[in-house]
């Protein structure tokens, strides 16, 4: 028998019917103009009831799979043909981010030390089920309803006071802007500012996931050297009068902790870098990469605050309490509000709003700075236990950089090259880790010895069992 009805499966028989019948259809077992056997003879030969197959066939009747004709029962429709197998193979269509992302997704039982992950068993999901609780039972009727595709105008008053606490900004809440996130921020104003220029500048190395945002817009990304002090301002000035085209779009910077390699951008080069804008007319993207976790002193100062008319500011809550949150702010100039509320019409509608209504309340409760306070002593452990394991195993060999702000530091390894085949056998081994060079713009192997170690999100007894693995695998001396 063609078919036969299984009781024990969750599809009702129907169900289950119409979708054999359209299966034989697409596989081309049952060819345009075949006749089906009645309803009634069906029925019977199959032991369900002829209401159960009349369903089937309805279903395929609305979707244009048959068609019924007076005096000659029930047919697949002309036309009909079997659907010719895929023509183009699934393992090409991911790009390399998208390739990398399956991957972390895939690695749970892996030591992975990769950047920007908080360590969630510390974000208290009662204290934000009860404020999330609270806040729903408390809005009227009406916060139910679209928000405006600018946000929720409470949270973008109290991201605007937090700010002010926090880092000293005097934003207006107007220009606050908000993002499902800071990747969403940057996407929107990428395709905003295409219209005015064709590239942009970006500090090499860079993350993977900007360079794939900016390139998605249609903008082509060219690279800035960074040193030991950030982004090399004087090679940017010469690279742009090399360019044949002056349409510059923005020159992208995160100058309070440049990823990955982490340096803080001094005063003279934000100077120069707000000069620069100004005489070439381009915006600077400030990404405010995890700026509140400063090891050692305050957090530094934005590099909007020294010229508001030209940087725009990114910022994300990912790091600070829970990637799944989703929740960003991006601060734009006056002129830009009208085509970013379009945009972001267009692009989701809006950032969910119950959300935003439940992080406006943590801000303005002073919740978010009780947990920054209480995560940057849990990293700073975390942080002096990796540089100490990194010390105890290697020795003195091992340099360390960037390790006075955020949620990861470098680790050069002088005379070691961090091949494919090294790494691909630290993860066969259950450690990933990711080569600066994997950042590289230029795609130069001046990082080929250096690894990135994110520490935040892992236990103490996996950070140290990792730098062990890497000892054993690379055999490093010390």
């Amino acid at each position: 028998m063609w078919f036969t009805p299984d009781k024990k499966n969750e599809l009702p028989i129907f169900r289950q019917l119409y979708e054999k019948i359209k299966f034989l259809i697409h596989s081309g077992i049952l060819k345009e103009n075949e006749k089906l056997p009645s309803s009634r003879f069906l029925s019977k030969d199959l032991g369900i009831a002829r209401s159960t197959v009349l369903e089937a066939y309805d279903q395929l009747i609305a979707e244009g799979y048959l068609e019924t004709r007076q005096g000659s029962g029930t047919r697949v429709v002309p036309g009909l043909v079997a659907l010719p197998p895929p023509a183009f193979d699934d393992s090409k269509a991911l790009s390399a981010f998208g390739g990398c992302r399956i991957d972390e997704v895939q690695s749970e039982n892996i030591i992975n030390f990769r950047s920007g992950i908080p360590d969630l068993e510390a974000f208290s999901q009662k204290e934000w089920g009860k404020i999330y609780a609270r806040v729903c039972g408390a809005l009227p009727s009406s916060s139910f309803r679209y928000c405006g595709p600018e946000g929720v105008w409470a949270l973008r008053e109290a991201i605007s006071a937090y700010l002010f606490r926090m880092r000293g900004l005097k934003v207006s809440p107007h220009r606050v802007m908000i993002t499902s996130g800071s990747t969403q921020g940057l996407a929107m104003i990428s395709r905003l500012l295409r219209k005015t220029g064709e590239y942009i500048f970006a500090e090499d190395p860079a993350h993977i996931g900007m360079v794939e945002v900016v390139s998605r817009a249609g903008l082509h990304v060219q690279g800035v050297p960074v040193d030991e002090k950030g982004m090399d301002v004087s090679a940017l000035q010469r690279s742009h009068a090399q360019q044949s085209s002056s349409n510059l779009a923005f020159v992208y910077t995160t100058p309070s902790h440049q990823y990955p390699l982490g340096a803080i951008l001094p005063v003279q080069r934000r100077q120069s870098l707000v000069r620069f804008a100004r005489e070439k007319q381009c915006y600077i993207i400030e990404d405010d990469y995890d700026s509140e976790f400063r090891h050692e002193g305050a957090p530094t100062s934005a590099l909007y605050e020294l010229a508001p008319e030209v940087v725009i500011y990114l910022g994300s809550f990912s790091k600070i309490l829970a990637p799944a949150l989703r929740l960003g702010f991006a601060i734009i100039p006056e002129h830009m509000i009208c085509d970013w509320k379009a945009e972001k019409m267009y692009t989701d509608v809006h950032t969910e709003a119950l959300t935003q209504h439940t992080l406006a309340e943590f801000l303005n409760s002073g919740g978010l700075e009780r947990h920054t306070w209480k995560m940057k002593k849990l990293y700073a452990r975390k942080r002096n236990h990796a540089l100490a394991c990194l010390k105890k195993v290697f020795g003195g060999a091992v340099s360390v950089s960037g390790q006075a702000n955020g949620l990861h530091f470098v680790a050069a390894f002088p005379g070691l090259v961090f091949t494919d085949d090294l790494v691909n056998n630290l993860y066969e081994h259950g450690v990933k880790v990711i080569p600066v060079d994997k950042y590289s713009l230029s795609r130069s192997s001046k990082h080929a010895h250096k690894i990135i170690l994110g520490y935040s999100h892992l236990p103490h007894e996996e950070i140290s069992k990792g730098l062990e693995t890497i000892k054993k695998i690379t055999g490093y001396a010390c």
